[in-house]
C-alpha cells in the first residue's frame, strides 16, 4: 500500500473543488484500513475517509492529515430462499450494485437507482429517494473501530438510522469506518410506487398493461433523476445540498397559515416534512438563482451546482446566502446534507 503526499482532493469529489491532503492512500481490505490508521497515528495526524466523493465539499486549503480512499470491493449473494442477502464491500459503486440486483430479480433497491457514490456511504447518509431509504433494506453494517482496530458488525437497530442520519454521523460513531454492508432483499415482487413522481410516471400506462417490473421501475427512476439533476460532466455538484426541513406539528401549523399551498408529508412521530425545493421556488423565488460561478440548478433548486474553476469558499458563501434568505422568509433553519471538510 502506497502513501502519497500532497494529493489534490478536487478530482476525488463530484464538486471538483478543494485543496489537497498532506497524505493519501487507497485501502482495499480491512488489513489495509488498519495499516492506514497506524500510519496516521504514527504521524500524529487526523484521517478522512473518502468513497465516491459525491456528498463532500472540501475546503480550498490542504487537509493536514491522511485521506483514506475506500476501495474495499466484493459482492456475495445468498439467494437460497425468497429472502436474499447481499454482502457488498464499502468501495463498490452504489448504482452498479443496484443494477446487479435488479438484473438478478432482487426487489428492494430499485427506487435508489442512479444515486452517485459508494456502498459505504449508504448507511452513513441513510441515502434515500422515491419513497425508499437505505435503512429499509440494510440488515447490518461491518465496521472497524479506529480507536482499537477491531472489526465488528452492527445491526440495523444499532445504526440509529434517521432522516439522512445515522450513528456514524454522531460523536459515538464518527470513529467507526464502514467496510461493508449487508442488505436484505426479496425475490418476491413488491413494487413501491407511492412516491408522487413514480405514481405520475406510471399513471400514463394503458389500462390492462402489465404491472411495472423491476427493470421498469429502475428505468423510471433513472429517467426522473436525469430530468432533475445536472450532468456531472457539465457542472460540479453534490446533488441535493440541503435536507428537506422537518417541522414540529405546531411549527407546521404556523407555516401553513402563511403558506396554505405548501405540500407536506406527515411523519410517523407527528412531525411534518416540507419539500425545500418548493420553499426555495414558491416562497423565496430562488429557483435558478446564480451568483458568480455558483447556481441553484434550474430544474431542481435543492441542487447546488458550480462551474468548473469555482472555489469551495464561493460555494460555501453562496449556500450561506441561500440559508439566510430561507430563514428570513420562513423562520426555518435548513440543514446541509453535504458534508464539509474545512481546510
Amino acid at each position: 500500500m502506497m502513501f502519497e503526499e500532497h494529493v489534490p482532493l478536487g478530482p476525488l469529489t463530484t464538486f471538483r473543488v478543494g485543496g489537497g491532503s498532506r497524505y493519501s492512500c487507497m485501502v482495499k481490505s480491512e488489513d489495509d484500513v488498519r495499516l492506514a490508521l497506524g500510519f496516521a497515528s504514527s504521524k500524529g495526524v487526523p484521517f478522512l475517509i473518502i468513497g465516491g466523493g459525491s456528498n463532500l465539499l472540501v475546503g480550498d486549503g490542504e487537509f493536514p492529515g491522511l485521506v483514506i480512499r475506500m476501495a474495499v470491493r466484493g459482492v456475495r449473494e445468498d439467494a437460497s430462499s425468497d429472502d436474499v442477502r447481499i454482502e457488498a464491500g464499502a468501495g463498490e459503486s452504489w448504482d452498479d450494485l443496484v443494477g446487479l440486483c435488479v438484473g438478478r430479480g432482487y426487489w428492494g433497491m430499485e427506487n435508489l437507482s442512479l444515486i452517485p457514490g459508494t456502498v459505504g456511504a449508504s448507511p452513513i447518509q441513510n441515502i434515500g429517494a422515491y419513497g425508499c431509504e437505505a435503512k429499509d433494506i440494510i440488515e447490518s453494517v461491518r465496521v472497524i473501530d479506529s480507536a482499537t482496530g477491531e472489526a465488528r458488525t452492527l445491526s440495523n437497530a444499532e445504526c440509529l438510522f434517521g432522516y439522512r442520519d445515522s450513528l456514524f454521523k454522531g460523536p459515538e460513531g464518527r470513529g467507526l469506518i464502514v467496510t461493508g454492508v449487508t442488505f436484505r432483499l426479496s425475490k418476491r415482487a413488491r413494487p413501491n410506487l407511492s412516491y408522487k413522481d413514480l405514481k405520475d410516471y406510471f399513471s400514463s400506462m394503458e389500462k390492462g398493461a402489465h404491472e411495472p417490473t423491476l427493470a421498469d421501475i429502475r428505468a423510471a427512476v433513472i429517467s426522473i433523476r436525469q430530468s432533475k439533476f445536472p450532468d456531472l460532466g457539465s457542472f460540479g455538484t453534490a446533488g441535493s445540498f440541503w435536507k428537506n426541513p422537518i417541522l414540529s406539528a405546531e411549527a407546521f401549523s404556523s407555516f401553513k397559515i402563511d403558506h396554505p399551498l405548501a405540500p407536506s408529508y406527515p411523519q410517523p412521530d407527528g412531525s411534518v416534512k416540507v419539500p425545500l425545493a418548493w420553499v426555495l421556488d414558491a416562497v423565496c423565488g430562488l429557483k435558478g438563482y446564480a451568483k458568480g460561478p455558483v447556481h441553484l440548478f434550474r430544474n431542481q433548486p435543492l441542487v447546488l451546482t458550480a462551474e468548473f474553476g469555482a472555489t469551495s469558499a464561493e460555494i460555501d458563501a453562496f449556500a450561506r446566502g441561500i440559508e439566510a434568505v430561507v430563514r428570513a422568509k420562513t423562520g426555518i433553519i435548513i440543514e446541509r446534507e453535504v458534508n464539509s471538510v474545512l481546510c
